[in-house]
């Protein structure tokens, strides 16, 4: 396999995972499971994971149609979709949960695979993805394939949630969401900055 497509597979899957960022999710997926049964619980995670593989599956197959549907240029998005980014990560980077606690009957699509683990920053960056290198059925392909891996493994860490609260305490798994939303800010600021720079080349070479 061509090394430049496997660089480009595992940011792709790096960037899903960490905006999807599971660790940050566990403590607040704890509470609102809290008092059901491991069957009960593994119902709700299997539910939330075909939820989450539909939105991801739809927004990566039919990003491009989206886009064109809703007339946005791509530094349009970057820029939006960096500033959304950015406030996602300062909201993980405090100490406001992402979700208030709701009751346990029916989380499992809502908030659970949207908008905890699916949110606007996910979407936002897979429809990003697929439009930076419009026609390339390649990259839609590594889209499609990174967004449902990291979908996949956020919502496996879900399933062994309470496991891991044992093992690594919840003060460990706050910090690894943490780091994963400085990761995050990271590329909200990468993508402000290239949005910017598309709009000045793109004034320029209109005044040109």
């Amino acid at each position: 396999m061509d090394q430049e497509i496997v660089l480009t597979f595992v940011a792709y899957f790096t960037q899903l995972l960490a905006i999807m960022n599971p660790f940050s999710v566990v403590p607040t997926f704890i509470t609102l499971t809290e008092g059901l049964s491991k069957k009960e619980v593994n119902a709700i995670v299997r539910k939330a994971t075909i939820a989450g593989l539909i939105i991801v599956i739809v927004f990566a197959v039919a990003g491009k149609y989206i886009l064109e549907a809703f007339n946005v240029s791509i530094a349009g998005l970057r820029v939006a979709g960096g500033i959304v980014l950015m406030t996602i990560a300062l909201d993980m980077l405090g100490e406001e949960p992402r979700t208030k606690r709701m009751d346990p009957k029916d989380i499992a699509v809502v908030p659970i695979a949207t908008p905890l683990i699916i949110g606007p920053g996910t979407i936002t960056t897979i429809l990003l993805l697929v439009s930076s290198k419009p026609g390339d059925l390649v990259n839609h392909v590594l889209v499609l394939v990174a967004g449902i891996l990291a979908c996949l493994i956020s919502f496996g860490i879900l399933r062994i949630s309470e496991y891991l609260v044992k093992v690594l305490r919840t003060s460990t798994i706050r910090a690894i969401g943490r780091f994963m939303a400085l990761i995050i800010a990271g590329v909200a600021v990468e993508m402000i900055v290239h949005g910017v720079q598309t709009y000045y080349v793109t004034l320029f070479s209109n005044h040109n």
